[in-house]
């Protein structure tokens, strides 16, 4: 079976988002700058760990609702999934969607249910968690296996926090791999269970 893992870039200071985020502002205002290490000046380092590596590791993904409902209209009809099942984590019933080569399957089941879904669809390879919120839960229960922290050479000072609402107790983590590029500091994480 693959790997539980949080992919996700943040600021220095740890946020996933500036203030204000929502649908038609994604990232918040002027958060687009945390991405700014995707688009101007990305390296070759930035290429195999965007695009090569998680193509081939990744089987599946979990995302929280509040994270489709905010980015399904800049998706539009080819969303970054490429081919395969998508499962969204949610209170609220929907349809299953499909957007080009992506489904979306909504699961109002829990978390547990949204991941072992994920899983099986996964085929055994990596499951990867989207979104501030979908990655707290997982982390907190324990069910987090690595993590891949992109951190762009920003201080938002304010915006979605990455690390809130993770509980009390110590998540100890062994640094895998660091890999500093221009515009981004790439950190990889095992979580020790």
């Amino acid at each position: 079976m693959g790997k539980v893992i949080v992919d996700i870039t943040m600021s220095l200071d740890g946020f996933v988002t500036a203030p204000n985020d929502g649908p038609g502002n994604g990232l918040g205002d002027g958060g687009e700058i945390l991405h700014d290490w995707v688009k101007d000046g990305r390296t070759e380092a930035d290429n195999l760990l965007l695009f090569e590596e998680p193509m081939q590791r990744l089987g599946s993904c979990v995302l929280g609702r509040r994270t489709f409902d905010i980015a399904e209209k800049a998706w539009g009809d080819d969303p970054p999934f490429g081919p395969g099942q998508v499962f969204v984590l949610t209170h609220r019933s929907h349809e299953t969607l499909q957007r080009g080569a992506t489904t979306f399957i909504f699961v109002t089941e829990g978390m547990e249910s949204a991941l072992k879904q994920a899983q099986d669809s996964a085929g055994g390879k990596d499951v990867a968690l989207m979104g501030a919120n979908v990655s707290q839960q997982y982390l907190k229960a324990g069910l987090v296996d690595e993590m891949e922290i992109h951190v762009a050479n920003v201080l938002l000072g304010a915006g979605r926090p990455l690390f809130a609402n993770i509980g009390d107790k110590p998540i100890k983590l062994e640094r895998t791999r660091v890999i500093p590029t221009p515009a981004v500091t790439h950190i990889h994480y095992q979580v020790i269970k």
